[in-house]
């Protein structure tokens, strides 16, 4: 597995990137196929408190899996993060094991390495849809997605691009900055 680590903001020493690896490492086991691993480190210095985020993404088995922590200590930042993408592994593989069960078939899923045993049983987070809105995509730039955008008040603004003519989706990230999902073909 390819393991891409970058800093952001700060550094991040041998010892700490070696500690990282083990722990992503652990994760292999959920996975036929994984492509690859992005962490991401931001060291946040604020009145003299350092303060780490992890922001680990991994794309394996056609699936995107992504969790951030913050802690003062590096170590436990990965330490909660690691834990976090084990228990959506532990439920996105019993999601699939309960999908294959209705349709009859067993449960022959890329993450076949979890057994089924220890997934966990999660009936409340039953995917349920309450309402369906139909809109018209008017065609727009960037700036006038975002103004939309804040008009709304929706953490998110789909639109069709002018220039491109695709769909895209406009949303508001954490650190108050724009992000912006386009979708591959």
């Amino acid at each position: 597995m390819e393991i891409i680590v970058r800093n952001a903001e700060g550094s991040l020493s041998a010892k700490d990137r070696d500690y990282a690896q083990q722990k992503i490492n652990k994760l292999n086991k959920y996975f036929h196929q994984a492509n690859r691993v992005e962490m991401v480190h931001r060291e946040n210095k604020v009145d003299h408190h350092h303060s780490h985020r992890i922001e680990i993404t991994v794309f394996a088995d056609g699936y995107t899996i992504r969790g951030e922590e913050n802690d003062s200590s590096i170590t436990a930042a990965i330490d909660k993060v690691a834990h976090k993408l084990e228990t959506r592994l532990t439920r996105l593989k019993g999601r699939i094991v309960d999908s294959y069960r209705k349709k009859g078939k067993n449960a022959t899923t890329n993450l076949s390495a979890i057994d089924e045993s220890s997934t966990v049983e999660d009936t409340s987070n039953k995917t349920e849809i309450k309402v369906t809105k139909q809109i018209f995509l008017e065609p727009m730039s960037y700036d006038e997605a975002a103004l939309q955008l804040e008009m709304v008040g929706h953490p998110f603004y789909m639109f069709r691009n002018e220039r491109s003519g695709q769909v895209e989706v406009l949303y508001r990230r954490n650190d108050g900055h724009y992000g912006l999902i386009q979708a591959e073909s």
